[in-house]
């Protein structure tokens, strides 16, 4: 079929059920229909849901002179189609028309008359009347019961009158349970209280539902309309009549509080808990193209949703739901339409004003929702590159942090004389959060999503070795505890930069640091030199990349305490769970196997070559490495020592003093990588195994997902047999600078695998040295 033809789009809550009608209507038409799909939501487009700015993409794809029609199975996809109108060039948009028929007839009449050549307005009406010859064969008219005819669309319209029992009334988790009712069953519905019938509230929405302010025991109509609308009201009704907490809508949410934390950071804090907040960023009014808007905020919208992912805490959860909400959307966009705000103005209006409207209701379960909205607002600005005031106040009092998802640039900033321990709620032992925790020495543990709310100035006590946390301790469990971490600070005290095994084997140990106190720490404790310095400290949270001069001071007073002994820079790894502001970085579905490390900095070779020059310059009279993230193939390698290279020939050109010979590694965390390493000798002085990564690749487990933590396992056979290889063909000196360095078990069988050099929080060397001691 030529571009001249109109094209199709199928707008599916099911991509399976697209595909097919796809399928059908070209081998009605011909397989050279124009037909493209949007249909289905999550990472493979597996779940039940659409996505704007698929559909979106998929307008695009099929532009021509002819035009596009768009046709959608029901409910929500209606309202996913008319966003993604928005977001297209408004030119496109004059070539676009949605249509009311009905999905599966109407695609295969539209398809057969496109074919045909006819303009778009009749291949819509052939579309519109799709379903009129089964009508006349059947003589069937719609069956009685208890619905209406939808005003204006021909859609039967149901409707439930019902009480609401939750003793909470209609709050945050209800409201999202019932968001995601009305989309699994691709209806439209709506709710409004029977004594205010005039307010009315898009079920789809979280922000119009809550703006009810729906207490217990009130009733309210409900309607719904579409394909799936009894099934999803009827659920509805079995939901609100019998609670969230007889509800089957959130099983994995109950599943959730049900666990217990996971230990994260080795030691013992006892003191005050003080709940982590984050201020809502004070966006200026600016003004610009709106296309150019819309495009940013569909964008940083994607980026949110995916820096939460899928595991997690069920209040995560709820704030996927948050950045989910239509209402939200419409408003942003109509904002971006009518006053040409930027995409991060018209964002932080709109979030400002629900959060005032949840924050003035009258229920206090309500009113403090409006943070949970304000946080999951907060993300999205983040991904547009405004960041929020940190959250530990002037003047607290040594105590333990309790955070939702600890940022890793929170964690960075933590100083271990203000904060004793850290509680997160969600996270996990191998996040950037949690390695940075262990390179501070701060005890923390994680995936703590029983404890509940806590209020500021309740006494807490963590044991981070073991997971275990205690709420208002008493003073013999205090006192057992104290005499615990007296023991572990004995312990720690006794182990130096090496530890000699019985054979006469000699294990050195390094240190992970991320900052400069993580490297005073590290020479306290008499690290043979720093096996992984991170540089990402130097851009997380900026707008601007850091110039040369400034990357080349701050590293230089980083590095300074370990003069006299080796020092490894690892190159920026940026993506994934640590994106770059202004990184041009495109959406990926997973950024975990996309565009990160070494990737990432090879296409942007002007920041490669400033950051190389900075490093040869900071590490000037230090005995100096430099490491590369995520490599997979020696190329990779082979175009970074060609940078390196041109930098040192740019300072011995102007003559700036500089580190030179330096040497060249790699991470090893791509199994390719580790199961060719003989091919990178020539091209690398050193290796360096990051089992975090390694660990999650090899398995095939998510390392933030908490509900996969039996995963989470360096300890492999799988992966201490690639740590063997990398030891015993790669010609070159091995080290292990993962977390699995600082595991006393696991350090026992890296070590058994032919490692010699293991890199860890300075805080470890004890435990781990004791373990490899005692064999």
């Amino acid at each position: 079929m030529p571009e001249g033809t109109v094209g199709l789009v199928l707008v599916s809550h099911s991509r399976t059920l697209a595909c097919s009608v796809a399928r059908l209507a070209r081998q009605m038409a011909g397989a050279e229909a124009r037909i493209a799909i949007a249909a289905g939501a999550g990472e493979d487009r597996s779940d039940l849901g659409t996505d704007a700015t698929e559909i979106a993409a998929a307008i695009e794809a099929l532009d021509s002179a002819a035009g596009t029609l768009v046709l959608m199975d029901l409910g929500s996809a209606i309202l996913s189609a008319g966003t993604a109108l928005e977001l297209i060039d408004p030119a496109m948009r004059e070539r676009v028309l949605l249509s009311a028929g009905p999905f599966v007839e109407g695609a295969l009449a539209a398809a057969v008359a496109a074919a045909a050549g006819s303009p778009l307005r009749e291949v819509r009406d052939e579309a519109l009347g799709a379903l009129a010859p089964k009508q006349a064969e059947l003589g069937e008219d719609v069956a009685a019961g208890d619905r209406s005819a939808g005003a204006g669309t021909g859609e039967a319209e149901w409707a439930r009158t019902v009480a609401i029992a939750d003793p909470a009334g209609l709050h945050l988790r209800p409201a999202a349970a019932i968001a995601r009712i009305v989309r699994a069953h691709g209806a439209s519905a709506a709710i409004s209280p029977l004594d205010r019938p005039e307010r009315i509230a898009n079920a789809a929405s979280l922000t119009a539902m809550l703006g009810l302010d729906l207490r217990s025991g009130a009733v309210v109509r409900v309607t719904a309309r579409g394909k799936g609308a009894a099934v999803a009201l009827e659920a509805i009704e079995r939901f609100l009549s019998r609670g969230a907490s007889g509800s089957e809508a959130e099983p994995e949410a109950r599943a959730e509080r049900k666990a217990g934390p996971v230990p994260v950071s080795p030691g013992i804090a006892i003191g005050p808990a003080f709940n982590l907040r984050i201020e809502f960023p004070k966006v200026p009014r600016s003004r610009g193209d709106p296309g150019a808007a819309k495009a940013a905020l569909a964008a940083a919208l994607a980026r949110a949703r995916n820096g939460i992912g899928s595991g997690g805490s069920a209040v995560l959860a709820l704030q996927r739901e948050l950045l989910d909400d239509p209402a939200l959307l419409e408003r942003a966009l109509s904002l971006v339409e009518e006053e040409k705000l930027e995409a991060a103005p018209a964002w932080a209006e709109t979030v400002e004003e629900a959060a005032a409207r949840i924050a003035a209701l009258g229920d206090p379960i309500l009113s403090a929702r409006a943070a949970d909205l304000k946080d999951a607002g907060r993300r999205v600005l983040a991904a547009l590159g405004v960041a929020g005031e940190g959250g530990l106040p002037a003047g607290m009092p040594p105590s333990i942090i309790i955070a939702e998802d600890l940022a890793p640039s929170l964690a960075a900033a933590f100083d271990p004389a203000h904060v004793l321990g850290v509680i997160d709620r969600a996270g996990g032992p191998t996040t950037h959060a949690a390695i940075l925790l262990r390179a501070r020495g701060i005890p923390a543990v994680a995936g703590a999503f029983s404890i509940g709310e806590v209020a500021d100035g309740t006494l807490f006590a963590i044991d981070g070795a073991s997971g275990r946390t205690w709420r208002a301790p008493d003073a013999e469990t205090c006192a057992m505890l104290e005499a615990e971490r007296a023991v572990e600070r004995e312990r720690n005290a006794t182990v130096a930069g090496t530890v000699s095994l019985a054979d006469g084997t000699v294990i050195e140990l390094w240190a992970n640091a991320g900052g400069r106190d993580e490297v005073v720490a590290a020479r306290r404790a008499d690290a043979r030199g720093i096996g992984l310095l991170r540089s990402e400290f130097l851009f997380l949270e900026r707008a601007l990349p850091p110039s040369e001069e400034e990357q080349a001071q701050e590293l230089g007073a980083v590095i300074e305490p370990m003069r006299g002994r080796p020092v490894i820079l690892r190159t920026l790894d940026a993506g994934a769970d640590k994106p770059i502001p202004f990184l041009p970085i495109a959406q990926e579905a997973n950024p975990f196997l996309g565009v990160r490390g070494i990737r990432a900095t090879l296409a942007h070779p002007e920041l490669f070559a400033t950051q190389l020059r900075a490093f040869l310059r900071a590490g000037c009279g230090h005995e100096l490495g430099i490491m590369l993230p995520m490599v997979t193939e020696p190329a990779e390698v082979a175009a970074a020592r060609d940078l390196l290279a041109a930098a040192h020939g740019d300072l011995v050109s102007a003559r700036v003093p500089h580190a030179w010979p330096v040497l060249l590694g790699i991470m090893v965390e791509v199994p390719a990588a580790a199961w060719r390493i003989a091919a990178f000798r020539d091209l690398c002085d050193f290796y360096s195994i990051g089992t975090n990564d390694l660990t999650q690749y090899v398995l095939a487990a998510d390392r933030g997902n908490p509900r996969l933590a039996r995963f989470h396992d360096a300890g492999n056979e799988a992966v201490i047999a690639l740590c063997r290889r990398v030891a015993a063909e790669g010609g070159r000196p091995t080290s292990v600078c993962g977390e699995a360095a600082g595991e006393p078990r696991i350090a026992r069988s890296l070590v058994a695998a032919g490692i010699r050099r293991l890199s860890m929080a300075p805080a470890l060397f004890g435990p781990v040295g004791e373990a490899l001691r005692a064999g």
